[in-house]
């Protein structure tokens, strides 16, 4: 019989939820929300102007990190509710202290292929810059329309994508996988989990770049400017009434 009390303990695999749960956790604890948020938040706005939010709107934010997103849609839905979910669970930490203030919104710890909630419940969804994260993404919009109401709306932004070649560049730095789709493949996807009147659009972020702007997560402000200059990708998807 071989001794094995000297053996080097196996750790489990961890799974890619569980791996993109740490990152952010990492995110969260190194005081990364207010620089997601000032990054995130001039094209993000224009999205939620565009999803017709109602005073009495239920709206789910998916991914919702630091939850500022959430927040303005709450302003918009003062007699509705607004719901985020994130799978980091000190990301949710975070948003529920900054919200504290906030009566009609909320934070659960979920996942995108696994909403917490019942058919129909909201009549319109968004995310920012994290649906290329999900392990199955197909099944997180199928997950999406699934909660959504008949003639209700997703949209979602997303800044890496295949047009937008100066994006890529993330791909090498960030400790998690993630999936390079084109503008078509991502309006094929939404339609393929039943999504009706799909759309994209580019949208544009106004603030001036810095003469002095320093690398960040480009290799140059050259690099910088041309991913300003391809846009943030809008898509929307409705459910059919």
């Amino acid at each position: 019989m071989s001794n094995t009390s000297n053996a080097t303990p196996i750790k489990p695999i961890q799974s890619r939820d569980e791996r993109l749960r740490l990152e952010f956790n990492d995110w969260a604890r190194a005081g990364r929300g207010p620089g997601m948020e000032k990054g995130h938040r001039p094209v993000g706005e224009q999205a939620i102007e565009l999803m017709r939010i109602s005073s009495e709107a239920q709206v789910i934010d998916i991914g919702c990190g630091s939850g500022w997103a959430a927040r303005l849609m709450a302003e918009k839905a003062r007699e509705g509710r607004v719901v985020g979910i994130d799978v980091s669970d000190e990301m949710i930490r975070v948003a529920r202290e900054s919200s504290a203030a906030v009566s009609n919104v909320e934070f659960h710890v979920a996942s995108a292929e696994k909403l917490p909630f019942d058919d129909a419940e909201f009549m319109r969804a968004f995310s920012m810059e994290s649906l290329y994260y999900y392990t199955d993404m197909l099944a997180a919009l199928k997950e999406i329309r699934r909660v959504l109401r008949a003639g209700g709306r997703f949209v979602t932004v997303v800044d890496l994508y295949e047009e937008n070649e100066p994006s890529h560049q993330w791909i090498d730095q960030l400790k998690v996988a993630v999936h390079l789709l084109s503008e078509s493949q991502y309006c094929s996807l939404f339609e393929s989990a039943g999504f009706s009147n799909v759309q994209s659009q580019r949208l544009y972020d106004p603030a001036l770049i810095p003469e002095d702007y320093q690398g960040g997560s480009f290799k140059s402000r050259e690099d910088y400017i041309r991913y300003r200059e391809a846009g943030s990708l809008m898509l929307v998807g409705e459910v059919a009434a």
